[in-house]
């Protein structure tokens, strides 16, 4: 047994043996964890919460057996995923951390509660996003430049001469892609639909006279303005609690870009040229 002991060969397959012991044994300890998918209270309560906030109510026994079956269904896939370095560059699953960064920094945001007198003035600092914009109703008669080249202003006065004689509009101008009547039209949607100098124009016509030619981004136009709705003033008290729920979004929103600011500033930022 000794001469056995002493020879080179047993000393390999014995170091062999310890180093393969070690590693089943690290390993085993380590797979347990890895392999272990606990569902902890604090989970539960998140997926409780999650599904209260996009259903409105309480998961029933039925449903948290789907939200847990389903967490513990991800849980695993992340996990084979990771050990397979499926996440290593990946450009959808940085989006995603990212997003999960984005809801937990919100999270740590608590609502603001203003007074009534801060309320009030942010109000008043911020009255144009509650107040009801003028609309206006209107017709017009398109005059294309394709069409008429350099007579397109002298065929736009003539069709004014015209409806001042009584013509009928619908009978004159070339045809619109789009309508040739539009009714309660805010100026947000006017520079949308023609563009802004346009918008501007008609938002100074009388009513119920055909104006002189007005550009847009598309050509020439003759409008009657035939009804104006003037803007309406918001009411403080009468919109309180809209007013509440806009103030607390707007403050929650600054203090969520805020924290993740503070985040990015923990980092050197390289930029490759």
């Amino acid at each position: 047994m000794k001469n056995l002991l002493r020879e080179p060969l047993v000393h390999f397959l014995i170091l062999g043996l310890l180093v393969f012991i070690g590693n089943a044994f690290w390993t085993d300890g380590q797979s347990s964890d890895a392999r272990t998918i606990v569902v902890s209270d604090s989970i539960l309560a998140r997926l409780d919460d999650t599904w209260l906030r996009t259903t409105g109510r309480a998961p029933t026994e039925e449903d948290r057996k789907g939200l847990i079956d389903q967490y513990v269904q991800e849980e695993a896939l992340a996990r084979e995923a990771e050990m397979l370095g499926m996440g290593e560059n990946d450009e959808i699953i940085k989006r995603r951390l990212a997003q999960k960064m984005r809801f937990v920094s919100a999270g740590t945001q608590a609502g603001s509660d203003p007074s009534d007198g801060e309320l009030k003035q942010w109000f008043q600092d911020n009255r144009d996003r509650f107040n009801i914009a003028e609309k206006r109703s209107f017709h017009h008669i398109y005059f294309s430049p394709e069409q008429h080249g350099d007579t397109l202003e002298r065929e736009a006065g003539s069709a004014l001469a015209e409806l001042k004689n009584g013509a009928d509009w619908k009978s004159l101008g070339d045809p619109f892609m789009q309508k040739r009547s539009y009714a309660d039209m805010p100026k947000k949607e006017v520079i949308r639909a023609f563009g802004p100098d346009f918008a501007e124009s008609i938002f100074q016509l009388p009513m119920t006279e055909w104006s002189k030619p007005i550009g847009s981004a598309f050509g020439l136009h003759l409008v009657r303005i035939e009804a104006i709705n003037r803007e309406a003033k918001a009411d403080f008290d009468a919109n309180k609690e809209r007013i509440r729920a806009v103030y607390v979004e707007t403050v929650s929103d600054a203090a969520r870009q805020q924290e993740i600011e503070n985040i990015v500033e923990k980092y050197d930022v390289v930029i490759a040229r």
